[in-house]
């Protein structure tokens, strides 16, 4: 009974002493919630919207899908907490006085969590109860409200919990205060600074590297509750998946565990050095001296243009010693054990080693994947000459599309193609030059991003680039195929009613770059013109893309959510790509007969007369140096009108020369314009 009074005392003591931390933080959230609200609900009200639309943008209010306060109050607070807790264990005074005392090291423990949660929660709840009172007074209260916001305390409680206690872990394992939060920090982001130097060094050294997916990408950005607090966010429906909270709790259960483990190992006298546990201090060690050489190897590598083994070399050994030399400095106190342990510096030194040396051989075969078509479940081919398309889940019926191409043998018969004859990468001095396999010089290049689909449920990426003339007849052919078309175009897939009410605009531009509005205000025609643009798009095929160019570009802008393109980027924020462009070609008769309706003319070309100037610029002259040419003379205009395509309503597939680009001055309704195009390689002339 006397330990019972005696723990109850020591907590509200503690309490005492800490008063200052649940005091900063409710100060914190009375800022987040009651005032900004109040703010934020005079500003909704003062647009005179409908209360429908009031209560549902204060409701994402409240949940914190709207504000990055939340989540700053959730981190901040939990780093606080967690120094502020546990720091009496970096003092040697503190941790006998408390270790002396009648009562279990594990209702000390306990207390303190216990007090590290309440500081958080209790202000949060209270404050959250006056921003429902700004909504009562405002006259948008409902009950949906509450439900919605009670959820995301649980969400924030959670992720708190998990950042809190790795701020404990760190505090355990270290003897000083600078030391416990230097820790932290590397606890806390060490999966995502390995998961981006291996994303590195996949971009190095594979050529068909696309995008930011390695197989132990997930696991490691996992490993960091603040990337995976910051990816989690719910959306505005505040739908939070069933294994967001199975993971969250087991994580939280397992980190509990941990803690509470080397909280009744860690010795008393502990405190005042760097690492509590010797042992775990050289894992540690071993884990952090592994990062900072091979991200030095990586650094002096990117040093010139041209990857350098002699340079990375160079910076493996620079920073095993210098970060070797640091750590143990740190961890002795001692100027003069700058080199202890050099085993530790071998170790580390070897280890980098070898995993630089797998990128560099790609002993894995990052670049010959090319799965059986047994094992696809759905494949995806995109042409892309100007970078990589993002990652983002597909509507479904071009999800249906893309399975259905993964059982086409053509379609294979192209991806092994692209897989046999992809260029290679050369880094030279003057940046990345790309060859074929035989060490000749490409015909132009296109880049073709791959998806592989697999039956294991995996998404693989792979980016491959190609000489431009030898892939075009293969990637052409894909056209033939009604399937192929409905997974690249998300406009063949799109239901009436989707065409007349989810698109906001439609521009059509020309190649002189001329941009005119259709159907303003009119969905009804602008609907009827889509479906006979779509008539056209579906009939085109590889003949069409053989014989014809370009000769316009659409511009389509949907409304929000119409193309499922909403997706999590790199960073964890909501984005959304609403946007989609198309091309019109010559023998688009439905397309070009409504436009002429609405008085807009696609030219084929350039006209003679309204050519001022073509500019050749980075053109390579055969000794290998850029030249710009500007040329004036009308009969060489002339000549050179055939050759230009336009860089508005390049479709990728021309036989573009890579030897040169060109800038058309047009007189044009009494303006001049500038027009950037590509020039067309066939009997190419030389002035």
């Amino acid at each position: 009974m006397k330990s019972k009074i005696l723990s109850f005392s020591i907590l509200k003591e503690t309490l005492k002493k800490q008063i200052w931390v649940p005091a900063l933080i409710a100060l914190g959230f009375f800022l987040t919630f009651p005032v900004e609200g109040m703010v934020y609900l005079e500003l909704l009200q003062s647009r005179s919207q409908v209360d429908a639309d009031v209560i549902e943008a204060f409701t994402r209010f409240l949940t914190g899908t709207k504000t990055p306060f939340l989540v700053m109050m959730t981190m901040g607070s939990a780093v606080l907490t967690g120094v502020s807790g546990f720091s009496w264990l970096h003092s040697r005074v503190k941790t006998d006085f408390y270790h002396s005392l009648p009562i279990r090291r594990e209702k000390i423990f306990l207390n303190q969590i216990i007090l590290g949660f309440l500081y958080f929660a209790a202000p949060y709840l209270v404050n959250l109860a006056l921003a429902y009172v700004v909504c009562i007074t405002g006259g948008v209260f409902r009950g949906s409200m509450v439900r919605l916001s009670l959820v995301c305390f649980l969400y924030q409680c959670m992720f708190y919990l998990l950042l809190y206690l790795v701020v404990v872990l760190a505090m355990l394992l270290t003897g000083k205060m600078l030391v416990g939060i230097l820790g932290a920090v590397v606890l806390t982001f060490y999966g995502p600074l390995l998961d981006v130097l291996l994303q590195g060094f996949a971009s190095t050294f594979f050529d068909t590297y696309a995008s930011r997916q390695l197989i132990l990408s997930k696991f490691l950005e996992g490993l960091s509750p603040v990337v995976s607090y910051i990816r989690c966010q719910p959306d505005n429906s505040f739908a939070i998946p069933a294994k967001v909270w199975g993971v969250g709790i087991l994580a939280m259960a397992a980190l509990t565990v941990l803690c509470f483990f080397l909280y009744k190992k860690r010795p008393s006298e502990a405190a005042g050095r760097a690492m509590a546990f010797f042992r775990l201090g050289k894992v540690i060690q071993y884990l952090m001296e592994v990062l900072v050489i091979m991200a030095s190897g990586l650094l002096f590598c990117s040093v010139t243009s041209k990857v350098s083994l002699g340079w990375m070399a160079f910076g493996v050994l620079l920073g095993g010693v210098l970060c070797h030399g640091i750590v143990e400095v740190i961890y002795e106190g001692d100027i003069r054990r700058v080199m202890a342990h050099p085993w530790m510096l071998g170790v580390s030194v070897v280890t980098a080693a070898l995993a630089i040396g797998i990128f560099w051989g790609d002993v894995f075969g990052y670049d010959d994947f090319c799965p059986k078509q047994e094992s696809l479940q759905k494949i995806g081919i995109f042409v892309n000459e100007y970078g990589i398309p993002a990652e983002r889940p597909y509507r479904q019926k071009q999800a249906e599309a893309m399975e259905k191409q993964a059982k086409d043998p053509q379609v294979y018969d192209v991806v092994a193609f692209l897989v046999k004859n992809r260029l290679q990468r050369e880094n030279t001095p003057r940046g990345a030059h790309w060859k074929r396999a035989d060490g000749t010089e490409p015909e132009g290049i296109l880049f073709v991003q791959v998806e592989y689909g697999l039956e294991s449920g995996r998404t693989v990426h792979r980016g491959y680039y190609m000489d431009r003339k030898s892939c075009r007849q293969q990637l052409i052919s894909l056209y033939d195929s009604p399937d192929y078309k409905e997974s690249i175009y998300p406009l063949a897939t799109l239901t009436e009613e989707q065409l007349e009410e989810g698109v906001e605009e439609v521009t059509v531009i020309s190649i002189k770059d001329e941009s005119t509005a259709l159907f303003t205000g009119s969905p009804k025609a602008r609907a009827d013109f889509l479906k006979a643009y779509r008539a056209d798009l579906m009939q085109m095929n590889a003949k069409t893309l053989k014989e014809e160019s370009p000769i316009g570009k659409l511009n389509l802008l949907f409304k929000d959510g119409v193309l499922e393109k909403e997706y999590r980027d790199d960073v964890g924020y909501i984005a959304g790509e609403e946007e989609e462009n198309y091309f019109i070609y010559p023998s688009f008769t439905k397309t070009l007969a409504m436009l002429e309706e609405q008085n807009v003319e696609l030219p084929e070309a350039f006209l003679l007369e309204e050519v001022i100037s073509i500019r050749l610029y980075n053109r390579s002259s055969r000794d290998g140096d850029t030249e710009d040419v500007e040329i004036r003379d009308k009969e060489k205009i002339k000549e050179m009108l055939p050759y230009l395509v336009s860089g508005v309503c390049d479709n990728g597939f021309e036989n573009i020369s890579d030897r040169g680009n060109a800038l058309v001055t047009i007189r044009n309704k009494g303006y001049d314009m500038q027009v950037y195009c590509s020039v067309r390689e066939e009997r190419l002339p030389e002035f």
